[in-house]
């Protein structure tokens, strides 16, 4: 049995929502001519009519942007983990200046990785008109409520290129002051999350992944090397059991329920209204995230829609292999492309 972490998490990660709704020092903002640079970058990326994933961080040159995007970096990696940063020059742009331009900004963030098996490296999330109850349905593919989530990969960032008419407000919460919260109230939870969960894989699961689920369960909480990490998804857990057909005893999902509680409180969680041009970055071992169902316009063009970005980051913390890879395991989401980014 590894080893448990027994005393509070005091690091800035573990936050709650009460209080940072007050602060808003999360907030970041792009000036004018930092999004000019951006956009100019973009232009010049296409003009060499090169694959999105051919592009490195050197191909880019962001002088003026650098510096926020180390802030944004740092506060992700080594803070609170995550950012709201304005002001992306999306309204009026092509969609392919659109992607160019948020695949430079995530260089400087970290390594894009594969979010399916097809590869993609930009997802676009919007509804597709999906069942949200087909187990090889994603929930981003619809418009219904998710439940608290991290997402496959070290960091994921979110871009809002048009808002949805109502609804679809971005729920996070730390999973560290989530921690703090078991610790105290439920400590016998905590044998549980650490031996982890299996989970389904919805439609990305190789040959290796037997009944489509991850074929060992997940931890959902390890401390490894002096670092705290979550895993979380109470929708994909509770999905392997339809899957596989083996029910998780009742005491041991209550552990689960209550993580779900508790994010979902008011003084735990933290919303967030999405406008065009902000990017939301977040940490997927220290934050969980998910939004409200939502009424899209009338017009297709007008219809909500964001693009995610899952990166791998450069010293973000030292995290249990048997967490980081198994995801992963029996799928080919969240690799980075062969030869890529040199």
């Amino acid at each position: 049995m590894p080893e448990i972490l027994r005393t509070p998490v005091t690091h800035p990660s573990a936050w709650r929502g009460r209080e940072m709704a007050k602060d808003r020092s999360w907030v970041l903002q792009l000036t004018a001519s930092q999004a000019a640079e951006l956009e100019r970058a973009a232009e010049s990326a296409i003009a060499r009519c090169k694959g999105l994933g051919e592009f490195a961080k050197a191909d880019f040159s962001l002088d003026e942007c650098a510096s926020v995007l180390e802030d944004v970096r740092g506060r992700v990696v080594h803070g609170a983990g995550f950012v709201l940063l304005r002001g992306l020059p999306v309204q009026g742009r092509s969609h392919e200046v659109i992607r160019m331009m948020y695949w430079a900004l995530g260089t400087r963030l970290g390594q894009g990785v594969t979010q399916n098996l097809q590869g993609d490296l930009v997802a676009e999330i919007t509804d597709r008109g999906f069942d949200v109850n087909n187990l090889d349905v994603k929930p981003s593919q619809t418009n219904a409520e998710q439940r608290p989530h991290t997402d496959p990969a070290d960091v994921v960032a979110l871009l809002c290129i048009n808002a949805a008419q109502s609804g679809g407000l971005s729920r996070i919460a730390s999973t560290m002051a989530i921690y703090n919260a078991v610790l105290q109230a439920h400590p016998e939870y905590l044998d549980w999350l650490y031996r982890g969960f299996h989970h389904n894989l919805r439609g990305d699961a190789s040959e290796a992944a037997p009944f489509g689920c991850t074929p060992k369960p997940i931890p959902v909480y390890r401390y490894y090397k002096g670092a705290l990490s979550c895993v979380f998804n109470a929708s994909t857990i509770k999905e392997a059991q339809r899957r596989m057909g083996a029910l998780v005893p009742d005491l041991e999902m209550r552990a689960i329920d209550y993580m779900v509680d508790v994010a979902r409180s008011d003084e735990y969680r933290l919303d967030m209204a999405f406008e065009p041009g902000d990017l939301q970055v977040l940490n997927n071992f220290t934050v969980m995230h998910w939004r409200t169902a939502f009424t899209d316009w009338p017009q297709s063009e007008r219809k909500r829609l964001l693009y995610r970005l899952w990166l791998k980051a450069e010293n973000l913390r030292p995290v249990d292999p048997e967490m980081a890879d198994g995801y992963i395991t029996g799928s080919q989401t969240g690799k980075p492309l062969a030869g890529a980014y040199a």
